[in-house]
């Protein structure tokens, strides 16, 4: 295998050596070619491929291409004549039909087939291209030397260990950069610039130096200026210059690039494009799903969440029995179902909220998972929870609920009871989240009870490659209509929170934020004084006709 070059020594100028177009598969393919029916087969993560007239010189490519990066030139060279040759022909016509019936090949196996650049030797790699999805397709860019050209606003440049990587949820292909100098034409394309400058700035033969820019531009990962001016800058434009010209006097313009004013582009940012593009299946070749990737390293986060140290408060468990006989019909929660943003003078209970808590959060059934697989134990709970996972936590900032003191309160699941946390010197960092709360939910009063919803990541990441965060997200949303949904058939003011510091949120609850992030939030209070008396009514009705379904009006709150 080729070797790569230390990015740790000083690069040195490569002028005047020779650019080399190399080929391999990808690391997972396998090339079969013993196959009874004569048949080639290239199995690899997206299936398939069987070739039943494969020529000796593809065979021959296909087998090296498995060992690693290849000179075609060099299989062609060393290969035996194509079925074409004839005594007499010339050697000249059967190595280019060779090599031309291994490109067509290879045209149909791109998503197959790694392109790499080297220096003199296969052994030098400068640059490789992998193709990361079934669909993967592109070839080399043209490249105006004289042209304005930018690393993508949506590209990502980070390390694996021994490189760097190039990624972009808008380009089906992964660039890995081998040694320093490659990794330097990355580092001038940050603004506009022509590719002769990046030529003329970087330890690099001008050859290679294009070459690398013609396999950005193919893959999307650099794109070029358009040659038109930006719509808000009038006038014609140089593209080479990028100056507008207007009755001969040059003025400066900045080039205008196509994914700028793309409007399908417009409303993802180069941080969200990514997370959606890793988070589902279709644009990376990542592992995903139900994978294990943590198995072999460390056991899987218990079930229950271990109760912290500190008082704890039992909450009264109310009846199951009761509460269909109590409660409005689900048609009527749901259509009644508001954000309510301000809260009556009546304080909340002990009771309700250990009711609350009970009916949205607890842990109905511990299992011990005998049965349940490598998991081990798992839970039952009222909300859904990808895999049985149930990963989140709930820590309630008290304000002013009777019964219970002020502060910090984990709320465990299985026990039904409060536990306080943190000390005196959290009383800050609870006032911080009571007012934090007041703006990002636009609350005209502050609320007896915020809730900060952290996320056991581990729970996910133990188990599922490329979905932890986004599944926990999910759940957020689950378990978010729950307690909207338990709030309004109880008749009290509740409201999701938008947005949280994840770093107050940590400070508040004693959480190493990257162990135990907060996640999402949600407020709690009693029904201002207008608002209540319409929900006594309703409850009464509902007590009184239990078959009347959807007749009486949602609360008017928006």
């Amino acid at each position: 295998m080729p070797t790569e070059r230390s990015f740790d020594g000083h690069p040195t100028v490569r002028r005047g050596r020779r650019t080399l177009s190399l080929w391999a598969l990808r690391e997972d393919v396998l090339v079969d070619t013993g196959c009874p029916s004569g048949a080639v087969v290239l199995s690899g993560r997206w299936g398939e491929v069987r070739m039943r007239h494969a020529s000796p010189s593809v065979r021959e490519a296909l087998r090296r291409m498995r060992l690693g990066p290849i000179s075609l030139a060099n299989v062609v060279a060393g290969a035996p004549p194509s079925p074409s040759y004839t005594e007499g022909s010339g050697g000249g016509p059967s190595v280019e039909s060779s090599l031309a019936e291994i490109l067509m090949v290879l045209q149909r196996l791109q998503h197959l087939v790694v392109r790499s650049l080297g220096l003199d030797s296969p052994d030098h790699l400068l640059m490789s291209v992998v193709p990361i999805s079934q669909s993967a397709r592109y070839g080399p860019a043209a490249v105006d030397e004289k042209h304005p050209i930018r690393l993508s606003q949506f590209a990502f440049l980070r390390s694996e260990g021994k490189g760097f990587v190039l990624e972009s949820p808008t380009s089906l292909h992964r660039v890995v950069l081998h040694c320093p100098e490659a990794s330097w034409v990355i580092g001038m394309l940050g603004r506009p610039i022509s590719s002769a400058e990046v030529a003329a700035a970087v330890p690099l033969p001008a050859e290679a130096t294009r070459e690398i820019i013609a396999h950005l531009l193919g893959t999307g990962m650099v794109v070029p200026a358009e040659s038109s001016p930006s719509p808000d800058l009038g006038g014609g434009a140089d593209p080479a210059t990028g100056a507008l010209q207007d009755d001969g006097v040059l003025h400066p313009s900045v080039p205008g690039f196509a994914e700028d004013s793309d409007p399908a582009l417009a409303s993802w940012s180069a941080i969200d494009l990514l997370f959606h593009t890793r988070s589902t299946l279709g644009r990376h070749d990542a592992d995903f799903g139900a994978t294990y990737p943590l198995a072999d390293r460390m056991a899987p986060a218990p079930a229950v969440k271990p109760l912290p140290e500190g008082p704890r408060i039992p909450l009264a468990r109310p009846r199951i029995s009761d509460m269909p006989a109590s409660d409005p019909p689900l048609s009527s929660v749901l259509e009644g179902r508001r954000s309510i943003r301000s809260f009556g003078s009546e304080r909340l209970t002990a009771d309700v909220l250990g009711e609350f808590l009970f009916r949205a959060l607890r842990v109905r059934s511990l299992h011990d998972g005998a049965r349940g697989g490598e998991e081990g134990a798992f839970t039952d709970r009222p909300y859904p929870s990808g895999g049985r996972a149930y990963e989140l936590e709930f820590y309630l900032a008290v304000r002013d609920c009777a019964g219970i003191p002020p502060g910090i309160h984990y709320y465990a699941p299985l026990e039904h009871c409060l536990v306080q946390v943190g000390d005196s010197d959290n009383k800050s960092a609870m006032a911080e989240l009571f007012a934090e709360a007041r703006i990002a939910a636009g609350l005209t009063d502050l609320p007896a009870v915020v809730i900060t919803i952290t996320s056991r990541i581990h729970r996910l990441a133990w188990k599922y490659s490329g979905l932890p965060y986004a599944l926990t997200l999910k759940h957020v949303g689950a378990v978010t209509q729950n307690l909207y949904l338990v709030g309004t058939a109880m008749g009290l003011a509740s409201c999701a929170l938008g947005s949280g510091d994840i770093d107050l949120a940590a400070r508040a609850t004693g959480l190493d934020w990257r162990i135990e992030p907060s996640v999402g939030g949600f407020v709690l209070g009693t029904l201002p004084e207008e608002l209540a008396q319409s929900a006594v009514v309703r409850h009464d009705f509902h007590r009184s006709n239990p078959q009347a379904g959807t007749g009486v009006q949602p609360l008017p709150i928006d």
